[in-house]
């Protein structure tokens, strides 16, 4: 059987493997964008596709290449009923649910009202009691969803969810409900077949999320009795038989000490599975296309053991110190390859480069072990000496989550990367080195206006952003190198913190006889690598004043895009905070505001336009 993957990175290239080691050939799908990319590259064939999104084309491409199957993966059109049957209609193999398990579940607001029907707890809905959750009712992995704390806000996040939704998903359908504060997100993993038989493979715990999207994902839940476990497992089984399920689906779930709350179903393979596989030793993928193809689930609920404890957490090219903000860029170094005990699944290689195209995903990374703490001791090791190098990852802050004791008491909420800043915040010596970096570095670099060079024994300076912060430093010329200090208001008078005496080479650094490797990439903005933790940065003019004028500043794009929507025009008033811009960039939306009242004295970008990273959208004469 030969079968399409109609998706792309990792997902892809998992699926691929499962299916070669069956003996089934495969067919990848891409875009201009992933001409070059692994999933592309890993399959026995591949054809070219203008859209993820696009079914047509996608049915085209199977029949090009004689295609007996399609997987949709997760995302895009998993979860599409429409084209689901499509596949089916085209005479192809589905390796997912039924059309109609997808109609009823994958749709959100009809999910539940099954669930409802079947008798499962629910989360009381409706848009009267606040904080709510403004969610797609088509897809999932954290596109489409809003919380709004404040009747007021709410009209904007419904704006906003639905033109999220459509982007990722083409269906802008989105749903409210109440958002329960300081609970665990827990899911069951159900499987079903055409004989009438549904089982679970245990739960897995979700809560350690950002932009309501997993980051952190275990198996078994550390706050999951074996009481509750055995009711929310049946629950789940109850209400996947109750619609003749068939295929791999998820049953979500908050949990508030011992009572659960339906969230929804996935009617697709979570991005989470491995830890689900880990714990059993079951191949998910293998089932799915066993499944697909008439045949009966390969084990009974009793067969189905779980044994030790499986941890994944997600790598992105993001910036947790700066709001998480997505980072693009050509992967110089990534050494994250599987180990004896550890499993990467991934879509990139190095030199890839990492786009504004598509979810900033970089690699999953898992490692299953007989304890929680050994599984979280372990996993953190391997994320610390990991190297990456060209894009700002999440790598050290997750390192911290797993080693941070809360987390190791199994203390985790939806809201634990809210109550702990401190694990999102850059090791210290790390940023302190990196400045240093960055002021050396400005000796000879094109930062500075021409001729802007002093004599010796006079200080120095440069203003920079690193990791979203400002930072002004200041440095004098000594015999054994530049001392280096930061400085608190006045670049020349202001109160200062020594860096240390630096000395810079092409690959390392020197700080106060330390030597370290280093590498930069880019000039008045890009990214600096120092001991293994990349730092965006992002030089300031030295002159404000006369800058900003020439450069007729003012907000700017945070990273590449596409701006979705302009809300100002030339002469407009707008206050500090007023959204003026909204672009999309890897399928989630980032607004654009004024930093202060003012003015519109220009607007640079439309709608539908492509913009780079630190583009001025808006000109503004503050008053």
């Amino acid at each position: 059987m030969k079968i399409l993957v109609a998706n792309r990175g990792e997902i892809a290239c998992r699926v691929f493997r499962t299916a070669a080691r069956l003996g089934h050939p495969t067919v990848a799908v891409f875009t201009e964008a992933d001409r070059g990319a692994l999933h592309t590259r890993s399959a026995d064939v591949a054809v070219a596709i203008e859209s993820y999104l696009d079914q047509e084309e996608i049915l085209r491409a199977a029949q090009r290449v004689a295609a007996d199957a399609i997987h949709p993966g997760y995302g895009f059109l998993s979860e599409n009923p429409d084209f689901a049957q499509a596949v089916l209609d085209a005479g192809l193999t589905w390796i997912g649910p039924t059309p109609d398990s997808i109609r009823a579940m994958a749709l959100k607001v009809e999910a539940k009202n099954l669930a409802e029907s079947a008798g499962v707890p629910m989360l009381t809905s409706g848009a009267d009691v606040f904080p709510v959750l403004v969610k797609a009712s088509a897809g999932g992995g954290g596109k489409g969803m809003r919380r709004v704390d404040r009747p007021e806000d709410l009209d904007e996040a419904v704006a906003a969810a639905k033109r999220e939704a459509a982007s990722a998903f083409g269906d802008d359908t989105v749903f409210v409900e109440r958002y329960l504060e300081r609970a665990r997100h827990v899911e069951v993993q159900v499987f079903g077949d055409t004989h009438g038989n549904v089982v679970h493979l245990f739960e897995r715990e979700c809560s350690i999320q950002r932009r309501h999207q997993k980051v952190v994902e275990e198996s078994p839940s550390p706050g999951v009795t074996a009481e509750l476990r055995d009711r929310m497992t049946a629950a789940a089984v109850s209400l996947a038989a109750e619609i003749g399920y068939v295929g791999a689906g998820t049953v979500e779930f908050m949990v508030a000490g011992d009572e659960f709350f339906f969230l929804e179903m996935n009617t697709r393979l979570q991005v989470e599975h491995p830890v689900t596989e880990a714990i059993t030793g079951r191949d998910l993928v293998e089932w799915q296309i066993q499944v697909a193809q008439g045949e009966p689930l390969p084990a009974t609920q009793a067969e189905i053991i779980a044994t030790g404890h499986a941890i994944e957490v997600r790598l992105y090219a993001e910036d947790p110190a700066n709001g998480y903000l997505p980072n693009t860029g050509t992967l110089r170094v990534f050494d994250v390859a599987a180990e004896d005990d550890v499993r990467v699944d991934t879509g990139f290689v190095a030199g890839d480069v990492v786009t504004a195209n598509y979810d900033p995903m970089l690699a999953k990374v898992i490692v299953h072990a007989p304890s929680r703490d050994q599984a979280a001791t372990r996993l953190a090791a391997y994320l610390r000496k990991a190297g990456i190098e060209g894009v700002v990852t999440n790598k050290d802050s997750l390192a911290a989550v797993l080693s941070e004791p809360d987390f190791l008491a199994g203390q985790t909420t939806t809201d634990y990367l809210d109550t702990h800043a401190s694990v999102l915040a850059p090791i210290q010596d790390h940023v302190r080195h990196a400045l240093g970096v960055l002021a050396v570095r400005d000796q000879d670099g094109p930062v500075a206006p021409a001729g802007w060079r002093n004599v010796a024994a006079v200080p120095e300076w440069l203003q920079l952003t690193v990791a979203g912060s400002p930072v002004t430093l200041r440095w004098m010329r000594e015999r054994a190198g530049l001392r280096v200090q930061t400085v608190e208001g006045d670049p020349l008078l202001g109160e200062a913190t020594d860096v240390g005496l630096v000395r810079l080479t092409p690959t390392s650094v020197e700080v106060d006889g330390v030597l370290m490797p280093v590498t930069v990439v880019g000039e008045d903005h890009g990214v600096v690598t120092v001991e293994g933790l990349t730092l965006a940065f992002e030089v300031l003019p030295r002159f404000d004043e006369n800058a900003h004028a020439a450069e007729g500043g003012g907000p700017t794009t945070p990273v590449p895009g596409t701006v979705t929507d302009v809300r100002v025009g030339e002469g407009d008033e707008v206050s500090a905070g007023q959204i003026l811009v909204v672009l999309e960039a890897m399928k989630m939306e980032h607004t654009i505001t004024a930093d202060a009242d003012g003015v519109v004295t220009a607007v640079h970008v439309r709608a539908g336009q492509a913009v780079d990273a630190h583009q001025v959208v808006v000109s503004i004469e503050e008053v």
